[in-house]
């Protein structure tokens, strides 16, 4: 049920993509604040309700370590290194495109740290469910980019189609780690 749940947070982050374009502020605000609030306690349930497997305490260790880092990183990509009011508060969509740091390393670097979160939330816990609706999860975040980048941010980024051409979608290449780290130091 709650693996459901949290496919269905999607269709809000969907809506909200939506009322993003068309700069219907207050709708947008609330279907985004609906889709990250459901989805994380879809999260949270699934990993709290979930049979376990046991693992032992330096992996669980390790996976708590890089959980911590990839929802570090997934959180910077999101909130901080997109210019968050101008993203999520205002009204109107903004149409400054971020193509540098982890912006640099692939256009949707947030996919990678939430499907890496998900597999390092498992080896932390244990809970078997964390597997499948983490694959699931994650392959309806692959599907909401790749929507996002044909009806939405062609249209909201004067610059996307050249940063289609320079940056890659999903995957970093060798070009894509250096620019990264370059714009980071």
């Amino acid at each position: 049920m709650y693996i459901i749940t949290g496919a269905i947070a999607f269709i809000f982050l969907f809506l909200f993509d939506i009322y993003t374009l068309t700069n219907a502020g207050i709708k947008k605000k609330i279907f985004g604040v609906l889709g990250l609030g459901l989805f994380i306690y879809s999260a949270l349930m699934v990993a709290i309700t979930s049979e376990r497997v046991y693992l032992p305490m330096t992996l669980r260790v390790i996976g708590f370590i890089l959980w911590a880092v990839t929802g570090a990183l997934l959180i910077y990509s999101l909130f901080l290194e997109l210019p968050f009011v101008r993203t999520y508060g205002k009204n109107q969509h903004s149409n400054e495109l971020v193509d540098t740091g982890t912006y640099a390393l692939c256009r949707h670097p947030g996919v990678l740290w939430f499907g890496l979160m998900f597999l390092f939330f498992f080896f932390t816990t244990g809970a078997k469910l964390l597997i499948p609706a983490g694959i699931l999860w994650t392959g309806i975040d692959v599907f909401h980019v790749y929507l996002q980048e044909k009806l939405f941010f062609p249209k909201m980024f004067p610059r996307y189609k050249d940063y289609m051409r320079e940056v890659p979608m999903l995957i970093p290449t060798e070009r894509s780690i250096k620019k990264c780290i370059n714009t980071l130091i």
